[in-house]
């Protein structure tokens, strides 16, 4: 089983499409949502279902290949941290210039990078952290956009 980093280029309808605009324009980023990957699951946070997984439908979104972790072991991961809430109170970090979270919950890129890396983040996860996790962990390796 083959494990990537998704990241969503499109924004969400509705009013929470409000949401995925003010996460551009806040992290100078084209991806306002991210999740993991695998057997075409998706695995996410999201302010409706907190962590959750759904059947991943590729349109609209990048996904990275992440050649060097077991699918096992993320799986692993996921299910100890299922049903988790979303973490409304880390996006703080982005407008307060402290960090602020809750750890036992999880916001969309620290979900990924939880489920990389196997510890919860200790500072503030922004796509581009994911993309340099993917470039380090596929040393020496092209990374691109598989879809």
């Amino acid at each position: 089983m083959t494990v990537y980093l998704a990241l969503r280029r499109t924004d969400t309808p509705g009013l929470l499409g409000l949401f995925s605009k003010y996460t551009r324009w806040r992290l100078h980023t084209v991806y306002p949502h991210g999740g993991i990957v695998i057997d075409d699951v998706l695995y996410e946070s999201t302010f409706e279902n907190g962590v959750s997984s759904r059947p991943f439908v590729p349109e609209g979104w990048d996904l990275y290949e992440l050649t060097n972790l077991n699918a096992q072991d993320v799986l692993q991961r996921f299910t100890s941290v299922l049903h988790r809430p979303y973490d409304w109170f880390s996006l703080l970090a982005f407008v307060l210039p402290w960090r602020a979270s809750v750890s036992q919950w999880f916001y969309c890129f620290e979900l990924c990078w939880y489920l990389i890396h196997g510890t919860s983040p200790n500072h503030r996860v922004t796509p581009e952290n994911l993309l340099i996790g993917v470039l380090n962990a596929n040393k020496n390796r092209p990374v691109g956009v598989v879809y």
